[in-house]
């Protein structure tokens, strides 16, 4: 396996644990729990950091504190999302995919079917994000969810089943994205931290102010999607595996 399918896969398993945690969370935590577990995270929060995670991003509209009520959004969105992410884990296991077909079949018809019909909700989520950075650089999330679901269904219906892998790879790195920011905002937190984060120009996360956290976001939010998508484009089109399916695909219009 290379680098890239490794990190397709733990990909996959962030994306399912962290599912799994939030709709936990949100359905039994209480706000403050949320916050300790947050603040006890290898997140680079300082105390305007956590400040602004809990009344910035969204927290407390979590749990209905404040003007902005979004509790019943945010516990719908959880269960879609694990949902939908404990359908990828299953469609990208190899033993399901040779061995147990029908089970590959109906999990991918339904993971797909749950995403359109959750599409509108996606989309009012994104259009409701004050950070306009993280606004503007996922908003193109919203067009490749529906573009590659589509598009691997109609090519594995053509019985294309090395174009349908390729347009599933990168259909489930809309859902890895947030796993993989996360991971971003971990290798922040190192870069911002010890002699070296005087060097950045945000500089050491404990001495960070309001706005400083605020610009932290935008910019792990911009990193991660070259990141995010770079390694899907990858493993789609340019690993190993898919030369070789390539290959096969023009050995055969050549036959």
């Amino acid at each position: 396996m290379t680098v890239c399918s490794n990190l397709q896969t733990l990909g996959t398993i962030l994306t399912v644990g962290w599912a799994l945690k939030s709709l936990v969370a949100y359905h039994t935590w209480t706000i403050d729990e949320v916050m300790e577990d947050v603040a006890s995270s290898p997140l680079p929060l300082n105390e305007n950091g956590l400040d602004y995670w809990r009344n910035t991003v969204a927290v407390a509209a979590y749990y209905d504190i404040g003007p902005v009520k979004k509790q019943a959004k945010i516990r719908m969105h959880t269960v879609v999302t694990t949902c939908i992410a404990i359908g990828l884990c299953i469609q990208f296991m190899q033993i399901i995919r040779t061995k147990y077909i029908d089970i590959h079949r109906y999990v991918g018809r339904l993971t797909l079917a749950l995403t359109v019909l959750a599409f509108p909700h996606f989309v009012m989520l994104v259009s409701g994000f004050t950070h306009q950075t993280a606004k503007y650089v996922e908003s193109p999330i919203l067009f490749m969810i529906p573009y590659y679901g589509i598009r691997g269904y109609l090519q594995i219906q053509n019985k294309q089943v090395m174009e349908h892998r390729a347009s599933m790879i990168m259909f489930a790195s809309c859902f890895y994205y947030f796993g993989t920011s996360r991971l971003v905002f971990m290798v922040m937190n190192v870069v911002h931290s010890g002699p070296w984060a005087k060097y950045t120009g945000l500089g050491d996360w404990r001495e960070w102010s309001t706005e400083d956290v605020h610009d932290f976001f935008g910019i792990a939010t911009a990193i991660t999607f070259p990141i995010n998508f770079g390694i899907a484009a990858y493993n789609a089109y340019l690993s190993p595996q898919a030369m070789v399916s390539i290959d096969k695909m023009a050995q055969a219009k050549a036959d």
